[in-house]
This record gives C-alpha cells, sequence and structure tokens, in this order.
C-alpha cells in the first residue's frame, strides 16, 4: 500500500536559526529560514520511517503511533489541533 502521511511539524525560531520538531516521531531539524526547517524534518521523518521499513516494521510502528488511514491518508488520531500563546502574570 502507498499512501501519503500527515504529520504535525512545530517550528520554532531561536535566534537567527529555526528548528522543527515532528512530536509523532521525535524528530527535530534545523533551518536558515522556517521553510528550510520544514522541509528538512520531513526528509529526517522519511529517513527514518526508511529504516523502520527496511526491517519489515513499518506497519507495526505506525500502529503503534497512533496512526490510521482517514480519507486516503495515514494520519495520527491524537492530533494537535491549536498552538497559541497565553500570558500569565508572575512577580519577577
Amino acid at each position: 500500500m502507498i499512501a501519503d502521511l500527515v504529520v504535525t511539524v512545530v517550528v520554532y525560531r531561536e535566534g537567527g536559526r529555526y528548528q522543527a520538531i515532528c512530536p509523532e516521531f521525535e524528530v527535530e531539524a534545523t533551518g536558515q529560514s522556517s521553510g528550510d526547517a520544514k522541509e528538512e524534518v520531513l526528509a529526517a521523518v522519511r529517513r527514518h520511517l526508511d529504516g523502520i521499513a527496511f526491517r519489515g516494521q513499518l506497519a507495526d510502528y505506525l500502529a503503534e503511533a497512533g496512526f490510521v488511514v482517514d480519507g486516503g491518508v495515514l494520519r495520527a488520531e491524537r492530533r494537535l489541533v491549536e498552538v497559541d500563546e497565553g500570558r500569565v502574570t508572575i512577580a519577577f
């Protein structure tokens, strides 16, 4: 079976670097821009999954990670639905 795999990509900026994280697989990568970091983390996810597929364990790995087929694509049942900043007042 061939399917698209939809993953979450979270990008942070720290100084002049960008760090992208795929929380479903705990894979991280960096780049000079947000787009570069996203591309790099998706490539890292692909390499990670290719290694698991090479060992013949991809279907089991994806099932254990909570991925299901949804509309012809593989998606995690547990999905990130919102990221926001909040404000808490503290004594400083």
